[in-house]
């Protein structure tokens, strides 16, 4: 999950992102500024705009899906 994750970034047009982990709950990445992958744990590391957490470690294994919150543009 690790590259996959580390391209998403890359792709700054992608965002805002949602995330859903394995226990329903679900994150917003406004901005790839918002997220790393740590480097050796590979856990990707949130740091939400609100709310009560000053970061959060999540384990790649827990993502359920990634999606991004705007509607892709037809051609």
């Amino acid at each position: 999950m690790r590259p996959s994750l580390e391209r998403l970034f890359g792709k700054s047009r992608e965002f805002p992102l949602e995330i859903t982990l394995s226990s329903g709950d679900k994150h917003i990445i406004p901005h790839p500024d918002y997220a790393l992958v740590h480097p050796k744990t590979h856990d990707l590391i949130l740091f939400p705009e609100d709310g009560d957490y000053f970061s959060i470690a999540i384990n790649p294994d827990q993502i359920v899906s990634i999606r991004p919150l705007r509607e892709a543009k037809s051609a």
